[in-house]
């Protein structure tokens, strides 16, 4: 095959990328051709009429050569099995598994390519009992559960295809990704309790005097390394399975309750970002603790939207160009949200902004706005 029957070909083998059928319209077929391989009929003529001598590509000729038939099919080279593949699929099928069972793990060759045939073989048996075991396994780290089924290993669960472990019957999404840490701090009789979105405006609050008066609340990732824009959407997932399986942590020094009691306390307050994302996580918090209200925290937050020097558009440079677009309708029941995101909703501002006097005066009290 010549290198200008091979541009030809090639160019045909990208058009039916992905196509079943490997067919390619006539229509428009050498005009295409002079403009993306050569703008010479002649030669493509010859180089269709050659590939299809060959077997490379099927179609009926005029008396010039070029195709009249309404597709012209192109013949796909057999693509080589690679051994990986060949021994995921033997181990497969050696357990004779459903049809459907096989469909749905071949997807997973990959991910297990650098594993001998034996430990393919010990992978898939822990796969079938944690299949069969998951129902008791509910909330259990996925770390652990990967160690205690799969080859020993705390991270083969995470690392194989989620669809296919779906398929298969096995749904990663029960098991919990790692560790969650929740802190607290405060007095032992708070006034007030409040839920802190970031952990970096927690650690300012609980250097002020506010200590005195309230409890705190903020969460934590493994080894403390959750990334910023997780922590309000954990701490919200949190709260809503009432911190079951979550370490808490408590500050040197405080004598507060327990995160749960503190969950029950009579004044239990949010205080985050002033910005769309913010509110979402408010309103998530509200549905798992129907009597949450925003703190007075906010006041000051409010007051800076006015001053262009002390807010913020919501744009990549601020890590805010994806803000969630919030539905005032979500927000019927709770007048107070629904001005906040009013007043948020071309700029914002991050609760480190707010001084430590501030958060000594405000963090305590109730969040009011005038009508």
């Amino acid at each position: 095959m010549s290198e200008f029957e091979d541009r030809v070909r090639q160019w045909l083998l990208k058009r039916v990328k992905g196509s079943a059928t490997g067919k390619v319209l006539t229509k428009g077929l050498m005009a295409k051709l002079r403009s993306g391989v050569i703008n010479d009929p002649v030669a493509i003529r010859k180089a269709l009429m050659l590939l299809r001598e060959d077997g490379h590509i099927q179609f009926t000729p005029d008396e010039r050569g070029e195709p009249v038939s309404s597709y012209v099919t192109v013949i796909k080279p057999a693509e080589e099995v690679l051994p990986h593949v060949q021994s995921w699929s033997f181990v497969l099928k050696k357990k004779c598994l459903a049809y459907t069972d096989i469909e749905a793990l071949m997807p997973a060759a990959d991910a297990v390519s650098d594993l001998s045939q034996n430990d393919m073989e010990r992978l898939l048996d822990g796969l079938v009992r944690l299949r069969h075991d998951q129902s008791g396994l509910h909330g259990q780290p996925a770390y652990l559960v990967s160690a205690r089924y799969l080859l020993g290993s705390s991270k083969l669960l995470g690392d194989l295809p989620s669809r296919s472990l779906k398929s298969f019957g096995i749904d990663r999404r029960q098991f919990s990704a790692h560790p969650f840490y929740v802190v607290v701090a405060g007095c032992s009789s708070p006034e007030a309790v409040i839920l802190v979105e970031n952990p970096a405006a927690f650690e300012m609050a609980i250097s002020t005097n506010a200590i005195t008066r309230c409890a705190f609340i903020a969460t934590f990732g493994f080894g403390l390394s959750k990334s910023k824009e997780d922590y309000g959407n954990q701490l919200a997932g949190m709260v809503e399975n009432r911190f079951a399986h979550a370490i808490t942590l408590r500050r040197d020094g405080s004598s507060c309750p327990g995160v749960t009691e503190l969950l029950s306390h009579r004044n239990v307050m949010f205080w985050g970002d002033l910005d769309p994302a913010g509110i979402e996580i408010y309103l998530r918090l509200k549905k798992a603790i129907p009597g949450l209200r925003l703190s007075a925290a906010y006041r000051p937050m409010i007051k800076s939207l006015t001053d262009p020097a002390r807010s913020h558009p919501y744009v990549q440079s601020v890590g805010k160009e994806l803000q969630p677009s919030m539905p005032k309708s979500v927000m019927k029941d709770d007048p107070i949200a629904a001005t906040l995101l009013d007043l948020c909703v071309s700029r914002g501002v991050d609760q480190e902004q707010v001084s430590s006097l501030d958060i000594e005066s405000l963090a305590h009290h109730v969040l009011a706005i005038d009508a």
